[in-house]
């Protein structure tokens, strides 16, 4: 597996080309998994900017929810341990996000609503994606992999 710093400086690479926060954190921890599919990050794109831009659950948390579900997720509806262990891990990064974050809404990370045009525009104009969300990427994606790590040696 990348070491975390690798991962991270993924993650921060992703956003710097136009992915979006939920995109970036599931493509860096997605090659941290070495998960290759043409799904990763299409699959992630709705849930940018608190899904879809309505401010709510941060789009980088989705992304790392994501992510960890590429390992502790199940494939078949009899897989419990398998959908308990992505409960479980689900629930510890909400936990850490919040903990380091004070908040898991994008509209409360941000101080701002961004699910109306006006919002979009002082969100811009404020620079926030480059002075607060490429942060908030790396920070996430850090968690995301402790957590990635924590399991492997369970």
């Amino acid at each position: 597996m990348l070491s975390k710093k690798e991962v991270v400086n993924q993650a921060k690479a992703f956003a710097e080309e136009g992915f979006l926060c939920s995109e970036s954190v599931l493509l860096a921890l997605s090659k941290a998994l070495n998960m290759k599919s043409e799904i990763i990050p299409r699959i992630a794109t709705g849930f940018g900017a608190g899904i879809g831009r309505h401010g709510e659950i941060c789009g980088a948390l989705s992304g790392a929810i994501m992510g960890l579900g590429i390992k502790f997720g199940r494939n078949h509806p009899l897989e419990t341990l398998e959908g308990q262990s992505a409960y479980e891990y689900s629930q510890r990064m909400v936990n850490l996000f919040n903990a380091r974050l004070g908040h898991i809404r994008c509209k409360d990370i941000l101080g701002l609503d961004i699910s109306g045009e006006d919002g979009v525009t002082e969100y811009r104009q404020q620079k926030l994606w480059e002075t607060k969300c490429r942060d908030i990427i790396q920070i996430t994606t850090g968690l995301a992999y402790d957590l990635l790590q924590a399991k492997a040696s369970d």
